[in-house]
């Protein structure tokens, strides 16, 4: 019994000493806290670091010399010298135009009275030619000329288009007693080159054609515009006045 008891002294000391000796385990003694008052703590905590870093936000942006307030005042201003820009621009523009439309009236005006005057100058050539036509037929007429035809003034020049000739003509009636009125038709013969190769072409193909029909008491002034393939060249024309298919009179030009 006294065995018992001393090995249960034994075990209670060995506890004691497991408790509260050297090899105990450490207790922390902590007061407790409420869970508004910790969530109150975290969001002061967050709260300073957010001042913190926009605190160190700003001073780099001021370090490397970017001021956000700068920068958008320059905005602001420069989109306002834009509008300023943007109004004189399209009032410069307003006033390009009404100069262009002017400019375009008076070129316009301008080409008209050159027209006016290349078409008065050659209405008083033609009644020149006409003074001088009646005055050598009167001269004819009195000589006692034998009566025929003949062809003045043939001119062939460029229409300006490739492959378009204009030509003109006088056909006249000398000699004799002009009664009645002289009734014929007119050709006109053109030389052409194509690749090395001479040929004609006549215009119109036919002699007897209604827009080539001419009736006249004195003389007739005859011009038109005749037309070769662009690949061929020419190289002169033949005009010819017939009578019942024969040739009366002919002349020839080239450009």
């Amino acid at each position: 019994m006294w065995a018992r008891t001393r090995s249960g002294l034994a075990l209670r000391a060995r506890r004691w000493r497991f408790r509260h000796g050297i090899a105990a385990r450490q207790v922390a003694i902590r007061s407790h806290a409420p869970w508004w008052l910790k969530l109150l703590v975290a969001a002061g905590v967050m709260a300073l670091a957010l001042a913190a870093a926009r605190g160190i936000y700003d001073a780099g942006r001021g370090w490397v010399g970017l001021d956000v307030d700068d920068m958008q005042a320059e905005v602001v201003s420069l989109r306002e010298r834009l509008s300023v820009v943007d109004a004189e621009l399209a009032s410069m523009r307003q006033q390009a135009d009404s100069a262009h439309s002017s400019l375009q009236i008076e070129r316009t005006a301008q080409e008209q009275l050159a027209a006016r005057i290349r078409s008065l100058e050659s209405e008083n050539a033609r009644l020149r030619e006409d003074a001088l036509i009646f005055e050598s037929l009167a001269g004819a007429g009195s000589s006692g000329i034998e009566q025929g035809f003949k062809i003045n003034r043939l001119v062939l020049e460029p229409d300006g288009e490739a492959g378009r000739y204009r030509y003109r003509m006088l056909i006249v009636r000398q000699g004799g007693k002009a009664d009645a009125d002289t009734k014929g038709s007119y050709q006109i013969v053109a030389s052409i080159d194509r690749a090395g190769q001479g040929a004609t072409i006549t215009f119109p193909p036919d002699s007897g054609a209604e827009n080539s029909r001419l009736t006249f008491r004195h003389f007739q002034r005859v011009d038109g515009v005749l037309a070769v393939p662009k690949e061929a060249r020419l190289l002169s024309i033949e005009a010819r006045f017939l009578q019942d298919g024969q040739i009366r009179a002919r002349a020839t030009a080239s450009l």
